[in-house]
């Protein structure tokens, strides 16, 4: 890793091209900063990739990537099976790391990386973007202003319909050893990162998980393989201070790609709405009622939370200005040696309450989340 100093380019390096594109957008809208590497497994998309955002260099093998002595820091956009390895090696060249979510497979190797990012002490992040959509943002604020007052339950569903056709080749997503979790690993761990960051930890989780495509063709057309996760996961959870909490997570709600969270209190309600059908949707709604109040009415989001936003491309948005949130937060850690957040530690207390999720899948029962500090 070469010496950074207030003078000179941040050199970043991009491994993973699916949503790496966000990761590249993120980083081009910071000032001083290069992404000078991508990496992607096949040639011809990693090429292509890298004409279009202007990246210089181009890798098929993250190893060869992290290789560079110029480089400063890398995002990790890979399936979930390589946050682990390509983390480690990372920290141990001495670069910081951006990683996305789910920040690994399990516990342990999220445990792992934590502690590796913090014995090196080098700048380590997860990718939990969704903080920063501009309704999520404000919901932080009035919640942490005692809008709702104590807050007694909370509601939340994540609909997509990234698995819903049958006819979609098998893929990582689709596998247990290489993704660790469907639909709750893909989307879901974001809500879980939003209870944790709103309300407080977990401590005891019960879930139902459900395949309803079993099998897919393979990609090479030679017949079709077993889905090895969930499609759609439900869970009730009982965070600190005993609040309770509904979590509906899936990835076969035909035709929707809906995000919702309702938070209950004892003064009040606040409701969190994104629906992807509507051509604006990067900002998110927001509304709320408190006391006498009959119905939750709309509430204003401050415009200091949406300057800069363009919200006519919201897909484009979403990485230049949603995702830049987390890659402006990321070079100021680098730059002043300071701590970011959300952290490995945010992407560690997801995946313990992940974990438990899954046990509870397979026990059929009550699972206590892990509060050890690991």
């Amino acid at each position: 890793m070469a010496e950074v100093n207030e003078r000179r380019k941040l050199r970043v390096g991009v491994i993973g091209g699916g949503f790496g594109r966000m990761h590249i957008l993120g980083y081009q809208a910071c000032e001083d900063v290069e992404v000078t590497a991508f990496c992607q497994r096949t040639r011809s998309n990693a090429e292509a990739i890298a004409r279009e955002y202007h990246i210089p260099q181009v890798f098929t093998d993250y190893k060869d990537l992290l290789a560079l002595r110029e480089l400063d820091a890398v995002s990790v956009a890979a399936p979930p099976f390589l946050h682990y390895p390509i983390a480690i090696e990372a920290l141990s060249r001495g670069l910081h790391v951006l990683c996305e979510k789910p920040l690994a497979l399990n516990t342990d190797e999220a445990g792992a990386m934590l502690a590796k990012a913090s014995d090196s002490k080098l700048v380590h992040m997860t990718a939990f973007n969704w903080r920063f959509i501009p309704a999520m943002a404000r919901m932080k604020e009035l919640l942490d202003d005692g809008y709702v007052g104590r807050v007694f339950h909370v509601d939340a569903v994540w609909f997509g319909d990234i698995r819903a056709d049958a006819t979609r080749a098998l893929g990582w997503r689709h596998r247990r050893e290489l993704a660790g979790v469907g639909a709750m690993g893909d989307v879901g761990v974001h809500v879980i990162d939003w209870l944790r960051w709103l309300i407080g930890d977990f401590q005891k989780v019960s879930a139902h998980a459900a395949t309803f495509i079993r099998e897919r063709p393979l990609p090479d057309g030679s017949g079709s393989g077993g889905v090895t996760v969930e499609d759609a996961c439900a869970f009730m959870g009982e965070l600190v201070g005993g609040v309770q909490a509904a979590v509906h997570a899936s990835g076969v709600a035909q035709s929707r790609n809906y995000q919702a969270l309702e938070i209950y209190g004892s003064e009040g309600m606040l409701r969190f709405m994104v629906d992807r059908s509507t051509p604006r949707w990067i900002t998110g709604e927001l509304g709320g009622a408190r006391g006498g109040d009959r119905a939750p009415g709309p509430l204003p989001i401050p415009e200091r939370l949406t300057q800069g936003l363009d919200s006519s491309d919201p897909q484009r948005a979403l990485g230049e200005f949603v995702f830049a949130h987390l890659t402006r937060r990321f070079v100021r850690g680098i730059r002043t040696g300071q701590g970011v957040i959300p952290s490995f530690r945010e992407g560690l207390e997801a995946q313990k309450v992940l974990d438990a999720i899954l046990k509870s899948v397979e026990e059929q029962r009550w699972v206590d989340v892990d509060s050890r500090d690991s």
